[in-house]
Order: structure tokens, then sequence, then C-alpha cells
């Protein structure tokens, strides 16, 4: 017997999800994108920070919360870009039921990066300093995507979230495999020089009745990841800056 057929051999009758199911499989649906993200564009020692508000700089909203974490990326990319290196990040705002704002944010590790970040951030509150650690069972997709309904069942719960990402990133696209027949193998196979994800695998039934799994391979030596702004590229970077410059001075005025 499988998912699309009963005891008898008879196709079984298409099942519809419930909205709960559904809000499930989307909320897990962009964990794995957000995880696929991560380890595509960074990399172990990278920054994991969390950023806080001081009760007095709490927004009052979530644009004004965005409108924060805008100015504060901007600031931070200035302060990367005079080193000539460029910003990747990923971010999720939050708040608490207790009205509890804060930012997770994962950025490229550069010379001296820990202490630009905290200076900038220092006006609107705390950082708490973490690293990405290479550790299976350390579900950075789920903690960089929650959301109220992720967090429904925890003892932190989020009553408010936005995930976003710098558009400079590599976007990496799965590879899809369609396996014939009746069964799969209790485990993938892991090609040489790769490693299993425990924590990414993911098996279940879609809505069509067919059974899916999902995983990813991780390189046991991950590639040397180029994040410097190339000579072309810098000078795009000034023009860019003189340009806001201008456009500022002129508001001002």
């Amino acid at each position: 017997m499988d998912c699309r057929h009963n005891e008898e051999g008879e196709r079984c009758a298409k099942r519809i999800r419930t909205p709960e199911e559904m809000q499930r499989a989307n909320q897990r649906r962009k964990e794995d994108r957000a995880r696929r993200l991560i380890w595509a564009n960074f990399e172990p020692g990278d920054y994991v920070r969390t950023l806080t508000f001081k009760p007095e700089k709490r927004p009052k909203d979530m644009k004004e919360a965005q409108a924060v974490k805008a100015k504060f990326l901007r600031q931070l990319t200035r302060e990367y870009g005079k080193r000539f290196y460029k910003l990747l990040w990923v971010a999720n705002i939050e708040v608490t039921p207790r009205g509890a704002w804060h930012i997770h944010l994962i950025c490229n590790r550069i010379e001296g990066g820990g202490d630009i970040i905290k200076d900038l951030w220092r006006q609107y509150g705390g950082v708490y300093d973490q690293e990405l650690r290479d550790k299976d069972g350390e579900d950075i997709g789920a903690y960089i995507t929650k959301s109220p309904a992720s967090t429904d069942n925890t003892d932190h719960k989020v009553v408010e979230s936005k995930y976003s990402h710098s558009r400079n990133l590599v976007q990496p696209e799965p590879k899809r495999t369609e396996i014939s027949g009746w069964s799969m193998s209790d485990q993938p196979r892991v090609p040489k020089g790769f490693y299993l994800d425990k924590s990414s695998m993911v098996e279940g039934v879609n809505i069509a009745g067919y059974r899916y799994r999902t995983y990813i391979m991780r390189r046991l030596v991950p590639k040397p990841r180029d994040r410097k702004i190339k000579p072309k590229e810098r000078r795009n970077e000034s023009r860019h800056l003189h340009r806001r410059r201008r456009q500022a001075a002129q508001k001002a005025g």
C-alpha cells in the first residue's frame, strides 16, 4: 500500500488540506528557502547578531521598525564599502507579546566588523553576539524565519515578524529527482566530499498523495567566497554614494 491507494489497491480520494496544514507547509517552505540561501552565501564563523531596542527606542509598529533596520543596514553597507567588502545579510524583525522588539541578523564577517555593528546600533540598544556554526540539528532556517504561526506552541512566542535579505545573495536552485517505484531508501546517498545536513531532511505526502523528501547536502570543505568589492564595483558604489549625498543636500536645502 502507498499513499495513493488503500489496502484493496483502489485509488484513494484526494484530501483537501486544512488551513492549519497549509500554514505549516508554507512555513516549512519558507524555512527551506532560507536554509538554502544561508548555506549558499555564508560560512561558519560569520556573524549571527540579535539587535535589541532600549524601551524608549522601541518602534511603535512594524513600518517604523523596518525604517530603523533599513537605515542601520545602509550605514553598515557604507562601513563595509570603506573597507572594500560587500555586505551580505539576512534578517528577521520580531516582536514578543510583551512588546519587546528585536532583529535577528546574519551577515558576513570582516576584520573589526563586530565592533562596527555595536557602534552603529548603540543609539538603539544592545547587541548579543553569536557566530554561525557548522552543526547538525542547529536549524538556522527556522531560527531566522520565526513567525507567529511557527512559535504558537513554544515558549518563545512572536506576535509579528518580517523576514528579508539583501539582493546581492546567490539564489541556489534545488536539484529535483523523480523516483519511480513504490519506495525510497531509508537514507539519501551522500556523494564523496559532502555530508547530509540532518536538520534539513523533511519527509511527507503532498496534496496529490505522492511521497516526497527534501534535504541539503553540504560540502565538507566549503568553497572559498570572494566578498571583496571589485574595482569596477568600487567606482559604481562611489558614484551612488555621491548621488545620495547630493540628493540629501538638495532635500536639506
